[in-house]
């Protein structure tokens, strides 16, 4: 992204033209450093480790299909995650099946699909594949996912490794899933898994989690070794300049130094592979005071209120900055909907604004409160702008809502 001639531009786009041909608000994506952060990992790891996208941070079937075209496999937490990588055709062994709250049907559903490994979360979770593949007499690969507790320098609502997180395995537990898994011939278990978090400056914060993982790696009585380790995802990306975070060359090193040679490694990055890649555009409906209202709302894009984020905002016009400090909120009913209270430009009515390292997180968490329509979705490739979701209609919103006469 860069001025020219004082206009913001994406990969030689101006934004003001998908402005105009788009409208506002709009997400807009850059599949060039899509596929500079995807090289970033390829040209790093060995050739058994395999890197899955954290599908929950973007799931625009377009975008997943370009990663897929890159390699990569995909780790989803939900039966309709499960399902969007399928209908992009995702390799079916490259894909890990996460989350705590799997049910019957989304088990069955990975299990008759054979993917690579369904993450166990709990010892309940265990007990009821064990049931399943009893049912369907098809054996089943899995991880155990085990908490560490370990508690990481994030924001409290990003923190997944800690003793109180609803994530992962208990200790107290492990035995017990070995047990069962020894006594089961149709589970076959393949590795081991952890996530500590998003947002993780601190590379300390994985070397604990990762000595963890192998100190039980040592400690396991099972007939086959394990072929792999899943160290999750959570690596922090840049939202400004000035933002000290770890390349993902730096990451993917420190990680497999810490790892025997024997013990494949799986990566779940999301926002380091889309984060910095997407923009929200937006443009200034009112001004008053110090208070500059956009089109763009909490429910386009809920980061800030829900994380405290802070993400870097530019003027499409550029222009000096301001003494003076704006509010920039968003059209929604409620006073958390808000991007940044130090906005350092005096804009006016009608003039746009990009919120940038919005790709991950962004899209897929939006919502229709207060009834709004979901932004449409833009790829720049070859410097051109491609629609890879339509804006959405009111026919659209109120489609599921049946039997009104």
């Amino acid at each position: 992204m860069e001025y020219k001639n004082n206009r913001l531009s994406l990969d030689g786009v101006f934004f003001e033209d998908i402005s105009s041909k788009h409208s506002t608000p709009t997400y807009v994506y850059s599949r060039d450093e899509i596929l500079s952060n995807i090289n970033s990992y390829n040209t790093n790891i060995e050739s058994g480790d395999l890197v899955c996208f954290s599908v929950k941070s973007s799931n625009n079937l377009h975008i997943l299909k370009l990663i897929s075209s890159q390699g990569l496999g995909f780790d989803v937490v939900s039966g309709g995650e499960l399902n969007k990588v399928l209908y992009v055709n995702a390799d079916t062994n490259k894909i890990v099946f996460s989350g705590v709250g799997k049910t019957k049907k989304d088990l069955t559903y990975a299990i008759k699909n054979n993917i690579k490994s369904i993450n166990v979360e709990s010892l309940s979770e265990l007990k009821l594949i064990s049931k399943i593949v009893n049912e369907l007499n098809t054996p089943v690969n899995i991880a155990l996912r085990l908490n560490p507790e370990i508690k990481s320098k994030t924001h409290h609502y990003l923190e997944t490794g800690s003793s109180e997180s609803k994530f992962g395995i208990a200790k107290s537990d492990f035995a017990k899933c070995i047990k069962i898994i020894k006594n089961q011939n149709k589970i076959n278990l393949k590795g081991l898994a952890f996530h500590i978090g998003s947002e993780i400056k601190d590379f300390s914060y994985f070397e604990k989690a990762i000595n963890f993982m192998l100190d039980q790696i040592k400690s396991l009585n099972v007939d086959k070794p394990i072929e792999f380790l899943d160290v999750g995802g959570g690596l922090a990306i840049k939202y400004f300049d000035k933002d000290k975070t770890l390349s993902i060359e730096e990451f993917v090193k420190k990680v497999r130094k810490l790892v025997p040679n024997d013990i494949n490694l799986i990566f779940e990055p999301g926002k380091s592979i889309i984060g910095n890649a997407g923009y929200l555009l937006s443009k200034v409906l009112y001004k008053k005071k110090n208070i500059l209202i956009i089109d763009a709302g909490m429910n386009d894009h809920i980061r800030t209120p829900l994380y405290e984020a802070k993400h870097n905002i530019l003027p499409v016009r550029k222009q000096r900055k301001s003494r003076n400090k704006f509010t920039v909120a968003g059209p929604i009913c409620e006073s958390a909907d808000y991007f940044d209270k130090k906005f350092p430009y005096n804009l006016s009515e009608g003039e746009f604004i990009v919120i940038g390292s919005s790709g991950a997180y962004g899209f897929s968490m939006s919502s229709n409160y207060n009834a709004r329509l979901k932004p449409p979705e833009v790829l720049i490739l070859n410097k051109k702008m491609k629609l890879i979701r339509r804006r959405e209609t009111f026919d659209d919103l109120i489609s599921e809502e049946i039997g009104l006469e």
